[in-house]
């Protein structure tokens, strides 16, 4: 290892060490020479201290150094250099000349040593930082050039670091292999050079391209886009056309003055935004990483704050308008951090979604929501409980089962419970997701579709579905009743429920003049504001032992 950091330090330093190490090594041939003569001769051993600057002379400069020291070496001790000094006694003509040329193999050999030692070390450096799949560089060679680039005037250039990410990778693999990643890497390698004219690209991940550009911050958007239309033409693999989507992130370098992981890190940052956003492509700025580390750090006490009691159910209910009574309620999740305060569902729920902690934080809610419909049954209050289920749980093999567990752990019926189903949760694996509800439904559990209106469900599946309720998007209902499409929409879904044999319920209800319209629209339930805000449980059972179970106690009818 350390002979290895010998030769580095010698190829980094190799302009420099030659030109302060020429007159070194000549002193010490020149020393070593006095040193022979002044201890009597080349019959004394100190004559074998001229391989000291032979084989240095081979290790700095090479096997041309190492032969041209030995033959000076063998020069200075040869023809003018005594045997026996005392006696005046001079050498044969064979002997140093034998010296010369043992001087002369020994640096040309110490000089082989060291050029072989250097082009290994170059060959291993250059394979560091070489992608050997498509043979562009990779991470380590984009954090080289912008190390040299923090080094080099940029001469009014406005640099900029691009990450493309292959979105569809995984997909692209499963049904070709793993070739038809790298083909596709050296293809879209071709399109960027061609788009950027030659511009600087690197492999630094199995599916992520990045570039280095120069370009005028006014023509940057227009560039992205261009680059973004050209990924996205198909690239031809075995004599089959495969699309490839793709999205971008982008941070502009601008004086180069923070470590070269730091910029890369940013570009990603602005990468995940692109993914989340479903954009194809996102130029970094400060709140984006700041975001990015928020969302993170939450995700990474979440768990614990499951634990430790910062995390607690409140509960909204849901009226039945025709008749005023309480029809349910639904159980919504509340964080209370010890430092941030009370943090909302908005801030944590959708990233937690994307992992595999909304499963740990689904079987809590569904825990809490089982613990309180026990106690609300011992105070005399019978309210199915409705909790919201997450794309990820249905997909979740043993789901139902879980959920049956828990019911027979607390000795409860299926239809004291109430799951909530997003609409765009239906359509990623319907078959599954339909397998899934009918065996909830099974257990007699109530099935609702969430945000209905909002997703992309089609109506060939939605009769197929064990549903009981249809809860239509507050984004329509609070636009009414001003809004003529908004009313059309309701009015729509609310003859669909009907049609379909279930129950529409309205959820953000905020005045009363939505109250009424929803009535005279037919809808069956309405949830918000008016009525309540979501209450912790103590809070809900005193909101409902006073009003008895009715919502026009309040005035509100």
């Amino acid at each position: 290892m350390n002979k290895v950091w010998m030769f580095e330090v010698l190829d980094y330093h190799k302009r420099l060490i030659p030109l302060s190490t020429l007159p070194l090594l000549l002193l010490l041939i020149v020393g070593v020479t006095l040193l022979v003569y002044t201890t009597g001769g080349i019959k004394y051993v100190y004559s074998h201290s001229m391989y000291v600057p032979i084989v240095l002379s081979g290790l700095i400069f090479g096997w041309k150094g190492g032969l041209l020291a030995g033959m000076l070496g063998g020069l200075a001790l040869g023809p003018m250099m005594p045997i026996d000094v005392a006696a005046n006694e001079m050498q044969a003509t064979k002997n140093w000349l034998y010296r010369t040329g043992f001087f002369t193999l020994i640096g040309f050999l110490s000089g082989l040593v060291s050029d072989g030692a250097r082009s290994y070390i170059h060959y291993l450096k250059w394979l560091s930082e070489q992608d050997s799949e498509s043979g562009l560089p990779n991470r380590l060679a984009l954090f080289r050039r912008l190390t040299e680039l923090s080094h080099e005037k940029k001469n009014g250039d406005v640099l900029f670091l691009v990450v493309i990410s292959f979105e569809n990778g995984v997909e692209l693999k499963s049904s070709f292999g793993y070739g038809v990643i790298v083909e596709a890497v050296i293809q879209m390698d071709k399109k960027l050079r061609r788009r950027l004219q030659a511009q600087e690209v690197y492999r630094t991940g199995t599916e992520q391209l990045t570039l280095l550009i120069k370009e005028d911050e006014r023509k940057l958007n227009a560039v992205l886009y261009g680059l973004a239309e050209d990924l996205n033409e198909p690239f031809q693999y075995k004599n089959i056309y495969v699309h490839l989507d793709t999205r971008m992130g982008c941070v502009e370098l601008n004086e180069l003055d923070e470590s070269s992981e730091t910029y890369l890190q940013r570009a990603e940052a602005a990468l995940v935004v692109a993914q989340e956003k479903v954009q194809d492509s996102v130029i970094y700025s400060p709140d984006i990483l700041s975001a990015a580390r928020e969302n993170v750090t939450l995700l990474g006490e979440l768990k614990s704050a499951l634990s430790s009691g910062q995390v607690s159910m409140h509960y909204q209910p849901k009226i039945h308008i025709p008749s005023s009574e309480v029809h349910s309620v639904e159980a919504l999740m509340r964080w209370n951090h010890p430092t941030r305060g009370n943090i909302p569902p908005g801030a944590f729920i959708p990233r937690a979604e994307q992992s595999t902690l909304i499963n740990r934080i689904t079987e809590f809610a569904l825990d809490q929501a089982m613990q309180q419909q026990l106690a609300w049954q011992a105070a005399g209050i019978h309210l199915p409980i409705a909790v919201n289920v997450s794309t990820r749980n249905l997909l979740q093999p043993g789901f139902s089962d879980k959920v049956r567990e828990m019911l027979d752990h607390y000795g409860l019926k299926g239809e004291t419970l109430e799951l909530e189903v997003t609409e765009g949760a239906l359509m990623l694996d319907m078959q599954r997701t339909l397998d899934e509800l009918m065996r909830l439904d099974d257990l007699k559990i109530i099935i609702s579709i969430d945000d209905f209106g909002t997703g992309y469900s089609s109506l060939q599946y939605l009769h197929r579905l064990p549903i009981s309720l249809l809860k239509i998007d507050q984004c329509f209902v609070r636009r009414l009743p001003g809004d003529a499409g908004a009313a059309h929409i309701l009015e729509a879904a609310i003859t669909l429920a009907h049609k379909m044999g279930i129950q529409a319920i309205a959820e953000g209800v905020e005045t009363l003049e939505v109250y009424d319209f929803l009535s005279g629209l037919g809808c069956d339930l309405a949830q918000g504001y008016l009525m309540s805000k979501p209450l912790p449980a103590d809070e809900y059972t005193r909101w409902y032992q006073q009003c008895n179970g009715r919502y026009a106690c309040w005035g509100g009818l």
